[in-house]
């Protein structure tokens, strides 16, 4: 057997793909959960286990939003919500909420322009004001009223338009220091700059300690902080120009399974 090897695998563009406007259409069970891997994705991942290595899932989504057939998969933990909640097994490595002063803020922003939001945390999401499209109703009309509906009552990042996103970053600026990063269908998500792939990566490499080589695959801007941490980061061919340049490897697209060829490719399964 060669060298035991651990890579971190982006979800939405990487592992799988559901096109944007078609999942706003969808129920609400199904709208928030990620896309699913193909078959031939599933497989790799498997095979790429069994051979000894360790895989990691690496997403801005929720641990409970990620879809059981993806969470199903022989993976050894994840860093979630774009590095807020990171676990390893059974143990719980990272868990940073947003605090009071961004939620408030977040709350008067929504109540002036009229936008909705979608809160995420460990626990789930919640649209907020019919959510970001602002058609998802019923639904908590205020984030206060959002977190009494969260266990905990914490959220460690929010989705709102891209303008309503901006005039929070724009308001709490020396106040608390937080990230902006746009997303698809005009919107922006908005959290504690602390919390980030590259951050949530460098936890679990040294939680793990021996580690072997390691890969990190990604599409998308914020996986940038990702390829950061790994010796060799892959980038899929549906990546973007940026993406594409920092990575050591280009794979095919995620329609084309770019997962499962780089691995094969790689000489890791």
């Amino acid at each position: 057997m060669g060298e035991r090897v651990t890579a971190f695998f982006d979800i939405d563009g990487t592992l799988g793909w559901t096109d944007p406007v078609a999942r706003e259409q969808m129920a609400d069970e199904e709208r928030k959960l990620s896309p699913v891997p193909s078959p031939a994705v599933a497989d790799a991942i498997r095979r790429f286990v069994k051979a000894g290595n360790r895989a990691f899932i690496c997403t801005g989504r929720s641990p409970l939003d990620i879809h059981p057939k993806m969470a199903s998969l022989p993976f050894s933990g994840m860093a979630c919500l774009a590095g807020a909640y990171v676990k390893v097994g059974d143990t719980v490595l990272r868990d940073v909420a947003l605090p009071p002063e961004v939620l408030s803020c977040v709350d008067e922003v929504l109540a002036e322009t009229g936008a909705g939001a979608m809160l995420e945390s460990a626990c789930g999401s919640i649209d907020v004001c019919g959510g970001t499209a602002g058609t998802h109703r019923p639904s908590p009309e205020s984030v206060s009223e959002a977190l009494e509906c969260i266990p905990g009552g914490r959220a460690h990042k929010v989705v709102l338009p891209t303008p309503a996103a901006r005039l929070v970053v724009e308001r709490l600026a020396g106040v608390v220091d937080v990230s902006i990063m746009e997303l698809e269908l005009g919107n922006s998500e908005v959290g504690l700059r602390e919390n980030c792939k590259s951050g949530a990566v460098r936890v679990i490499l040294d939680y793990l300690g021996d580690t072997g080589t390691t890969y990190g695959f990604g599409d998308s801007e914020n996986d940038l902080s990702l390829f950061e941490q790994v010796d060799v980061p892959v980038a899929m061919g549906n990546a973007s120009p940026d993406v594409k340049a920092a990575a050591a490897f280009v794979t095919g697209t995620v329609g084309n399974d770019g997962v499962a060829t780089a691995l094969s490719k790689l000489g890791l399964i």
